[in-house]
């Protein structure tokens, strides 16, 4: 396993030193919350669960829009504002349960990367509130692990792996289906969840070109995209 670099308060959320694949991996997450930011026009962006806040810088720097970055954890958050300054950019501490929806305002897209798994317990709440936050006709945009991913199944589904992973008591991976119905119960409309990326984290180099190459097979079949790592997600307000 790799480094950790840092942690926030609770010991569970960790950011491990980027090693093979991983950089790669983050970028293309990245380049597909752009897309989606850009389909919607989006001149108001809201990322939950900023952790140490690369991705709203990377997001910032390559739209014209305001982008809101928000993590609950005071360390992530002030590592954040150290690394990275933009006139478009800001990071605040913001607990989304726990602190008024619409103190930033309503946004044109939320966005995140495994956050929504964190509140599993609580995510009917927490899909209503986004849909509060969000301007008509805008949307969201998340990435969340799948269940039915080997690795996912060991890592949430077994004591071993939960201990492993150093997952939170709370966390849990999502079936399809299961994402499907909440966004749909929570108001959410063109609900979208796509089960993609082959392009596990900490992957030697020597095997990332190989892993590009046959990924669109494995995606495009309905014999294999079920065992990709991530649901992508999009919906409309």
């Amino acid at each position: 396993m790799a480094d950790i670099v840092v942690r926030d308060e609770g010991g569970f959320n960790q950011v491990f030193a980027p090693v093979g694949s991983t950089p790669l991996r983050q970028q293309r997450r990245n380049d597909w919350t752009l897309d989606q930011i850009a389909r919607v026009g989006a001149r108001r962006v809201l990322e939950i669960g900023s952790g140490t806040g690369e991705s709203a810088a990377y997001l910032a720097a390559r739209t014209g829009a305001e982008v809101v970055a928000v993590d609950i954890s005071p360390a992530f958050i002030a590592l954040s504002r150290d690394r990275y300054q933009a006139p478009n950019l800001r990071y605040e501490l913001f607990d989304l349960l726990g602190d008024k929806p619409l103190a930033f305002g309503q946004f044109d897209m939320i966005c995140g990367n495994g956050i929504l798994h964190h509140l599993i317990k609580r995510l009917p709440q927490v899909l209503e509130t986004m849909r509060q936050m969000t301007n008509p006709g805008g949307g969201m945009a998340f990435i969340e692990p799948n269940f039915l991913n080997p690795y996912c199944a060991f890592a949430f589904g077994t004591r071993m792996g939960r201990r492993f992973a150093r997952l939170e008591p709370d966390e849990m991976a999502f079936k399809p289906g299961e994402l499907r119905q909440a966004l749909a119960d929570a108001g959410w409309q063109d609900v979208v969840v796509k089960m993609r990326d082959f392009l596990v984290p900490g992957l030697p180099l020597a095997l990332v070109k190989p892993t590009l190459a046959i990924e669109p097979l494995l995606e495009g079949s309905a014999l294999t995209s079920w065992l990709a790592q991530s649901h992508f997600m999009t919906a409309r307000a």
